[in-house]
């Protein structure tokens, strides 16, 4: 989560943002509870549908 935290920091100073994306729900879980994905610079973009 730090390494996250310290990526989206980086990308932020060149104007530019995290996406996240197609993540499991158990790991936007714990994005959220960690409170990440308030931080400027991260974007998630939803849980994609499980492969069938």
């Amino acid at each position: 989560m730090a390494d996250l935290a310290m990526v989206s920091q980086r990308l932020r100073r060149c104007g530019r943002a995290l996406l996240l994306r197609g993540a499991q729900p158990q790991i936007i879980a714990v994005i959220e509870k960690t409170g990440l994905h308030r931080l400027p610079g991260i974007r998630i973009d939803g849980p994609w549908p499980a492969l069938a």
